[in-house]
């Protein structure tokens, strides 16, 4: 695989879309049509309480 195929597959990795924004790889247009594809996980997630979590580990 090439390089620049693999930075297309990471276009929207959360970790590098802010690189990607300023290099201008992706534009608020693109990133809005990418959120709308992505299927609603929330009734598969688990709710964390991190000041409990803080308050266990003392």
């Amino acid at each position: 695989m090439s390089l620049n195929k693999a930075l297309l597959n990471l276009k929207f990795d959360k970790r590098l879309l802010d690189l990607n924004v300023k290099m201008g790889r992706v534009t608020q247009e693109e990133m809005d049509a990418n959120d709308k594809t992505l299927p609603d996980l929330e009734a598969q997630s688990e709710k964390l309480d991190i000041e409990k979590e803080d308050k266990d580990l003392i």
